[in-house]
Protein backbone atom coordinates (compact mmCIF):
# COMPACT_ATOMS: atom_id res chain seq x y z
CA UNK A 1 0.00 0.00 0.00
CA UNK A 2 1.18 3.96 -0.52
CA UNK A 3 1.66 6.45 1.01
CA UNK A 4 -1.33 7.81 2.69
CA UNK A 5 -0.32 11.54 2.76
CA UNK A 6 2.68 13.95 1.00
CA UNK A 7 4.74 13.73 3.71
CA UNK A 8 4.57 10.47 4.06
CA UNK A 9 5.49 9.44 0.88
CA UNK A 10 8.49 11.65 1.07
CA UNK A 11 9.80 10.25 4.62
CA UNK A 12 9.69 6.84 2.64
CA UNK A 13 12.41 7.56 0.12
CA UNK A 14 16.03 7.38 0.66
CA UNK A 15 18.21 10.00 1.37
CA UNK A 16 18.70 11.41 -2.24
CA UNK A 17 15.02 10.98 -3.52
CA UNK A 18 14.24 12.91 -0.07
CA UNK A 19 16.02 15.90 -1.04
CA UNK A 20 14.93 15.68 -4.25
CA UNK A 21 11.33 15.21 -3.98
CA UNK A 22 10.98 16.78 -0.71
CA UNK A 23 12.56 20.25 -2.41
CA UNK A 24 10.22 20.04 -5.42
CA UNK A 25 7.47 19.51 -3.07
CA UNK A 26 8.29 22.92 -0.85
CA UNK A 27 8.77 24.58 -4.47
CA UNK A 28 5.38 23.73 -5.70
CA UNK A 29 3.95 24.81 -1.87
CA UNK A 30 5.68 27.84 -1.75
CA UNK A 31 5.15 29.05 -5.17
CA UNK A 32 1.28 27.85 -5.90
CA UNK A 33 -0.10 27.22 -2.69
CA UNK A 34 -3.36 27.62 -4.39
CA UNK A 35 -2.66 24.27 -5.40
CA UNK A 36 -3.25 21.37 -2.73
CA UNK A 37 -1.07 18.50 -2.59
CA UNK A 38 -2.65 14.72 -2.55
CA UNK A 39 -1.06 11.47 -3.40
CA UNK A 40 -2.32 10.27 -6.27
CA UNK A 41 -1.31 6.97 -8.44
CA UNK A 42 1.33 6.99 -5.42
CA UNK A 43 2.84 10.22 -5.44
CA UNK A 44 2.51 13.57 -5.25
CA UNK A 45 -0.15 15.23 -7.44
CA UNK A 46 -1.50 19.02 -7.29
CA UNK A 47 -4.60 19.20 -9.21
CA UNK A 48 -5.77 22.08 -11.68
CA UNK A 49 -9.44 21.46 -10.96
CA UNK A 50 -10.93 19.14 -9.66
CA UNK A 51 -10.40 16.24 -11.73
CA UNK A 52 -6.69 14.65 -13.44
CA UNK A 53 -8.43 15.61 -16.96
CA UNK A 54 -8.47 19.18 -15.72
CA UNK A 55 -4.63 19.09 -15.95
CA UNK A 56 -2.13 18.31 -12.77
CA UNK A 57 1.67 18.43 -12.19
CA UNK A 58 3.03 15.53 -10.05
CA UNK A 59 6.47 13.99 -8.65
CA UNK A 60 7.66 10.76 -8.49
CA UNK A 61 11.28 9.44 -7.25
CA UNK A 62 13.09 6.73 -9.01
CA UNK A 63 16.03 4.47 -8.48
CA UNK A 64 18.28 6.94 -10.71
CA UNK A 65 16.30 10.15 -11.22
CA UNK A 66 13.51 12.46 -10.34
CA UNK A 67 10.08 12.35 -12.51
CA UNK A 68 8.13 15.19 -12.83
CA UNK A 69 5.19 14.47 -14.95
CA UNK A 70 2.50 16.91 -16.59
CA UNK A 71 -1.13 16.03 -17.92
CA UNK A 72 -0.47 18.08 -20.68
CA UNK A 73 2.14 16.28 -23.75
CA UNK A 74 2.38 19.10 -26.14
CA UNK A 75 3.90 21.04 -22.96
CA UNK A 76 6.28 18.29 -22.27
CA UNK A 77 7.72 18.06 -25.98
CA UNK A 78 8.69 21.78 -25.57
CA UNK A 79 10.04 21.25 -22.22
CA UNK A 80 12.07 18.07 -23.42
CA UNK A 81 13.34 20.54 -26.69
CA UNK A 82 14.77 22.58 -24.18
CA UNK A 83 16.42 20.27 -21.60
CA UNK A 84 18.24 18.12 -24.15
CA UNK A 85 19.64 14.77 -22.98
CA UNK A 86 16.91 14.52 -20.38
CA UNK A 87 15.02 11.27 -20.82
CA UNK A 88 11.10 11.51 -21.24
CA UNK A 89 8.53 9.01 -19.84
CA UNK A 90 4.66 8.66 -20.22
CA UNK A 91 3.72 12.04 -19.14
CA UNK A 92 6.80 12.89 -17.47
CA UNK A 93 10.62 14.10 -17.39
CA UNK A 94 13.08 12.50 -16.19
CA UNK A 95 15.84 14.03 -14.10
CA UNK A 96 18.82 12.36 -12.99
CA UNK A 97 19.84 12.93 -9.27
CA UNK A 98 22.76 15.49 -9.50
CA UNK A 99 21.13 17.32 -11.73
CA UNK A 100 20.08 20.54 -10.13
CA UNK A 101 19.65 23.03 -12.88
CA UNK A 102 17.86 20.44 -15.08
CA UNK A 103 15.19 20.80 -11.92
CA UNK A 104 15.05 24.20 -11.21
CA UNK A 105 14.62 25.08 -15.33
CA UNK A 106 11.43 23.03 -15.06
CA UNK A 107 10.59 24.55 -11.39
CA UNK A 108 11.01 27.94 -14.16
CA UNK A 109 8.56 26.52 -16.52
CA UNK A 110 6.06 25.76 -14.08
CA UNK A 111 4.42 28.71 -14.45
CA UNK A 112 4.02 28.51 -18.48
CA UNK A 113 2.31 25.06 -18.02
CA UNK A 114 -0.28 26.80 -15.43
CA UNK A 115 -0.57 29.69 -18.28
CA UNK A 116 -2.31 26.62 -20.50
CA UNK A 117 -4.74 26.42 -18.19
CA UNK A 118 -5.43 29.73 -17.41
CA UNK A 119 -4.39 29.27 -13.64
CA UNK A 120 -1.47 31.60 -13.25
CA UNK A 121 -1.67 33.45 -10.15
CA UNK A 122 -5.43 32.27 -9.28
CA UNK A 123 -6.64 31.69 -6.27
CA UNK A 124 -9.27 28.72 -6.81
CA UNK A 125 -9.17 26.30 -3.90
Amino acid sequence: MGAASVSAYVASLNDEQRRYVGAFVDFMNAEYPQLIPKISFSMPMWLLGKKMREGYVAVSAAKNHVSIHFSDEAFLDRLAVSLPGRKRGKRCINIPYGEDASLRAVEERISDFLKIYHLEGRAFR
